[in-house]
């Protein structure tokens, strides 16, 4: 007995063995034949596509306006704190009238000094020579324009400031360094001395006492002319003038000039830098006292623009004191033009298909059922790397809304690219191989044949189709189904039989 049921069971195993020999490979013929294949027409027509980039972020104020209050001014009370919502003309703070009253005895006490100081800086009317020296040449005479003199000579006048004038001669004569020589021009002559070799001959120097500047020369070696050249200043310094007229002129050519020694007077020169700075400073403290009698008068701070108080500096009791020395410090930051800026991150791969005033759109979580109209305003050159990913901040800019905050989270889609009312396929119809894209066109008699299409843009669903097919062409569009049924041999076979035992 228990010999038949061993043989048994030895046939049951090779029965199921011989049924998993047939039908898998049967089963995996029917699953292949199961693929079936929808196929159906579609009719190609126009249509839109936009290609976009996503990306998210938070509101915030569109610029920011500073609030100064005056140096050197006590604070007597704030009303504005951070976050608040101010209107233009709200009192953000009120100035201690005593501290007014004191400023102000402060800075007229000031502008006397400066009206002092003014009236001992007189406009300066004269030139003086900025070196000892000797006049060598003077071209301007009395009435004189000095910018038009200066453009047309070069310069009001020249000093020799180190008692030397030079010629410079090309010779093939030989001459020791030092050696002695005569220096004649038409009129006059004067010893000179050799003190340097040039490329084509030498430098010899003179006293600058009586030779005239820019004269010819000829010069005189042991009684033998060796060359001429023409006489000019050894170390020279130029004399300008920044305006007006020459009234009076000091010096005469060749005459010495100590230090600061006034060279010329002139009519309607420019002021100095110290009157025009002592001039300026004036205008400064003037302006402030101004500003101290208007708010003794009135000593709120008031709001210039409506907006939210971003920043309070100001508190009671403190004097404000300026970093600038501009008289004036920080007392509040404004965030002003309203919270109509949202700034995402968009990935370096798209960031060139970014432009500014490409158009946007905002999903706030705190309307998640709206969206708000927004234009790309900046794009940042400098991007932020995490990892392997650099992204590109980029500022978009909504319409002004009362309902929008600081801080309000949010989601924007930046059209970066669009079409409108091209041809376009779905992207299921489009195949590729190594001639390029194409799609199965349909004829009159529902036959197929192979089309090469050029594409444009794509949205991911549909492309367009720069040329190859027309609006009211019908193509191939097809879509596969997979049935993974098991055969009714699989569910039939002598292993069910078995397991049922």
């Amino acid at each position: 007995m228990k010999k038949k049921r061993v043989l048994r069971w030895l046939m049951v195993l090779v029965l199921v063995a011989a049924a998993a020999a047939y039908a898998v490979p049967k089963f995996m013929a029917m699953q292949t034949e199961s693929r079936a294949t929808s196929v159906s027409a579609y009719t190609v027509g126009h249509g839109d596509v936009a290609v976009t980039i996503t990306g998210s972020g938070m509101l915030e104020v569109k610029d920011t306006l500073d609030v100064m209050l005056l140096d050197g001014v006590e604070v007597a009370e704030v009303f504005a704190e951070q976050g608040d919502l101010v209107q233009q003309g709200d009192v953000l703070a009120v100035l201690d009238t005593d501290s007014l009253t004191y400023r102000a005895a402060e800075l007229s006490s000031q502008l006397t000094a400066l009206d002092k100081q003014l009236s001992m800086l007189r406009l300066k009317s004269a030139i003086h020579a900025p070196a000892k020296g000797r006049i060598k040449y003077l071209p301007v005479a009395e009435d004189d324009d000095v910018i038009e003199t200066v453009n047309k000579h070069g310069a009001l006048a020249i000093l020799s400031t180190d008692e030397l004038m030079q010629v410079e001669i090309e010779t093939d004569a030989v001459m020791e360094i030092n050696a002695e020589v005569k220096v004649k021009w038409n009129g006059g002559s004067e010893e000179g001395t050799v003190v340097s070799r040039t490329g084509k001959g030498y430098l010899i120097t003179l006293s600058d006492q009586d030779a005239p500047y820019q004269a010819e020369a000829a010069v005189y070696y042991e009684a033998t002319q060796v060359g001429t050249g023409v006489i000019d200043i050894h170390a020279p310094l130029a004399i300008f003038g920044n305006g007006g007229t020459i009234a009076d002129i000091h010096y005469d050519v060749d005459d010495q000039v100590a230090l600061n020694a006034k060279l010329f007077t002139l009519d309607n020169e420019p002021a100095t830098d110290d009157y025009r700075k002592a001039m300026a400073d004036r205008q400064d403290v003037a302006e402030q006292l101004q500003t101290v009698l208007k708010y003794q008068n009135q000593p709120n701070i008031l709001a210039e623009e409506a907006g939210t108080v971003n920043e309070v500096l100001a508190a009671e009791g403190k004097k404000m004191a300026s970093q600038d020395g501009s008289g004036e410090a920080k007392g509040f930051v404004l965030g002003v033009g309203g919270a109509v800026v949202m700034t995402v991150d968009v990935d370096e791969l798209d960031v060139n298909k970014v432009a500014v005033g490409q158009k946007a759109t905002v999903t706030l979580d705190a309307f998640s059922s709206e969206t708000f109209e927004a234009t790309v305003t900046r794009i940042s050159y400098i991007g932020q790397s995490s990892g392997s990913i650099t992204t590109y901040a980029t500022d978009l800019e909504l319409a002004y809304d009362e309902r929008l905050r600081v801080g309000m989270n949010g989601s924007a889609v930046i059209q970066s690219d669009h079409v409108e009312n091209v041809v376009i396929v779905p992207l299921g119809a489009v195949h590729e191989d190594a001639d390029g894209a194409y799609v199965y066109l349909l004829d009159d008699m529902d036959q197929q044949e192979k089309c090469y299409i050029t594409t444009g843009l794509s949205d991911g669903s549909y492309a367009e189709v720069c040329s190859g097919l027309h609006a009211g062409d019908r193509i191939v569009y097809s879509q596969q189904r997979y049935s993974f049924m098991m055969p009714m041999s699989m569910m039939n076979s002598p292993m069910g039989g078995m397991l049922s035992e």
